[in-house]
């Protein structure tokens, strides 16, 4: 039987078999992902866009009603390169079948080509050999005397015939022999429809294996963060955003309308991005990936065990390039946006908004984030050692054990520490790896190295901890009345503690020195708050004290600067014994 005219419900069926086909190829995609980055994620990325597709978008005999209810959904999901592409495309179909009810295969053609042309426009520097030359190709065709059965058919023919090409139209494809990934979504797409429209029936969740090795290419990277932003209420528009935000980095890319809006760029300065989109739009959403550490993850010669904590464990990024640590970020609150933790806020850029902010406020990584980075890491490591701060000040411990009781390559610990804290002993572990001890000996070693670590933190003010509950206010009242400048720990349960009191930070740093003496010392590190003075002269005297040198010295995150306040320096050691 011929179809010639389609309502919304039939549009919606098509394209929600085509979701799940690319659903299906997700593991494929990953493995053959080498453009534009190495970076393993393009069958997450475009397995993501698509699932909220099927949860968002809503069916409705108005073909108008569906396919803006599926482009808006495919700009909150979409992620990377191809993905944001991908959401461009639908939202360029979207503006041409706004108002019909129902559509000829013409016009639908027509929306298609409005599609391909958004998709171009969304990017800066458009290359062939991707996903856009696969759309291009594909619907070239001649649509006289077809009918909406023959039109999917002969589009996807001709998807698969431009697919195969890709290989030889970009280098990298050309030496890894493969396939570009982003154009392999696009095609399974369209046989996820085409099949709709041979059957009558959405094509089933089959995840699909592949029996071929995962490309390793490791390239040269022009920036270190795959930085992306999702944004409504947006005061101009996408091409003026491309052109404030094109000498900020590399594959720029913007699509989406005024009243959703989805940025992506490749960019050393992440935190500087945001700073400027405040001035756009409502930041609903920021997504950051750090691609060198996911290209550290797809190289064959990395350890076998990964190692995973937080951001509010304070360790320089040099250490953490040099140990492969990976970081589940925090998320920092400012005024209603949710920004990530020494990402797309810095602890510079939060003493900056911190004068002109009304609220402030921590919260723990989603479960989206959770899963997302562990996940990667699970299709690259036969070992996860998660070590989170104290379960006492942030639910991400808790929050990460629900996600480790369903993956037996999580090794979870409570550091029951903060800041350099956590960080010492992170960076112990991670020595560990590095050296290739055992994965019985490391997990054994972990409690009593947790045991025999100790923060001890020289603050200038209270009130940071008291408004934030840290400190109860009536510690705060007093120690604000006696002038008094409290070292702050952890107790042994990872709880907030004042350790002791001065009247001076003269009088505080002695206290301090006091504490670091009361037993022998296998390895320290202090942190500081905007106070790289302060840290360096405690620096000198616990070199002095303890014949050796700090692993490092390096500034808080900016979670931990919000309870500690402008000014603040600690030191942390880990014991040859415990203490109290």
């Amino acid at each position: 039987m011929q179809i010639t005219l389609i309502n919304g419900i039939s549009l919606y069926n098509a394209m929600i078999s085509g979701a799940k086909r690319i659903i299906n190829e997700r593991k494929v995609l990953n493995k053959i992902n080498v453009f534009p980055i190495a970076d393993g994620d393009t069958g997450n990325n475009m397995a993501y866009m698509m699932e909220r597709i099927i949860l968002d978008a809503k069916p409705s005999e108005d073909v108008s009603s569906t396919i803006e209810s599926i482009a808006n959904a495919a700009i909150t999901g979409s992620r990377g390169n191809s993905g944001i592409i991908f959401s461009e495309y639908l939202n360029g179909i979207y503006e041409s079948l706004k108002g019909k009810a129902t559509i000829y295969l013409s016009e639908f053609h027509n929306a298609i080509i409005n599609g391909i042309n958004q998709a171009y426009k969304a990017i800066v520097n458009p290359i062939e050999g991707t996903i856009l030359t696969v759309m291009r190709k594909a619907f070239d065709i001649n649509i006289e005397e077809i009918d909406f059965n023959e039109y999917f058919k002969e589009t996807y023919a001709k998807a698969r015939v431009a697919l195969e090409e890709t290989t030889n139209e970009l280098e990298v494809l050309k030496i890894n022999k493969v396939v570009d990934a982003g154009a392999q979504g696009l095609t399974v797409f369209l046989d996820g429809m085409n099949h709709y429209f041979e059957t009558g029936e959405s094509v089933e969740y089959i995840e699909i294996e592949n029996d071929f090795e995962e490309i390793i290419h490791v390239m040269d990277l022009d920036a270190r963060y795959c930085t992306e932003a999702l944004l409504t209420n947006v005061n101009v528009s996408s091409d003026e955003i491309r052109e404030v935000f094109k000498s900020y980095g590399t594959s720029l890319i913007v699509s989406g309308r005024k009243e959703r809006m989805r940025m992506h760029i490749h960019t050393n300065d992440p935190d500087q991005i945001f700073m400027k989109l405040r001035g756009y739009g409502l930041i609903l959403e920021q997504k950051v990936d750090d691609m060198i550490r996911q290209q550290q993850a797809l190289t064959v010669n990395h350890p076998r065990t990964a190692i995973v904590t937080d951001t509010i464990a304070d360790i320089p990024l040099d250490i953490a390039d040099k140990y492969n640590i990976h970081l589940i970020p925090m998320n920092l609150l400012v005024d209603g946006v949710s920004y990530i933790d020494k990402i797309t806020i810095t602890t510079d850029t939060f003493y900056e908004m911190l004068d002109t902010a009304e609220s402030f406020s921590s919260a723990q990584p989603d479960k989206i984030t959770i899963e997302r980075n562990l996940d990667f890491l699970s299709d690259h490591y036969d070992h996860i050692i998660v070590l989170t701060v104290a379960s006492k000040l942030s639910g991400t411990h808790n929050a990460i054990n629900q996600y480790a009781k369903n993956n037996p390559k999580i090794i979870l610990f409570d550091t029951l520490q903060n800041s350099g804290a956590q960080g010492l002993i992170v960076y112990q572990v991670a020595q560990m790896i590095a050296s290739n001890e055992s994965m019985e000996t490391i997990v054994n070693k972990i409690p009593d190295l947790i045991k025999k670590t100790k923060i001890y933190v020289s603050v200038k003010t209270l009130k940071y901890m008291v408004k934030l509950g840290r400190v109860s206010k009536v510690t705060g009242l007093v120690a604000k009345i006696a002038n008094l400048k409290p070292v702050i720990s952890l107790g042994k349960d990872g709880e907030g503690i004042i350790r002791c009191k001065a009247l001076s930070l003269r009088g505080n740093v002695r206290q301090i020195m006091r504490l670091a003496k009361q037993a022998p010392v296998e390895s320290y590190v202090l942190v500081h708050s905007h106070a790289e003075k302060r840290a360096l002269a405690l620096a000198k005297k616990l070199e002095e004290a303890l014949g050796m040198k700090p692993e490092y010295i390096t500034q808080i995150s900016p979670i931990v600067a919000m309870n500690a306040g402008i000014g603040a320096i600690a030191v942390a050691l880990t014991y040859k014994e415990e203490v109290e």
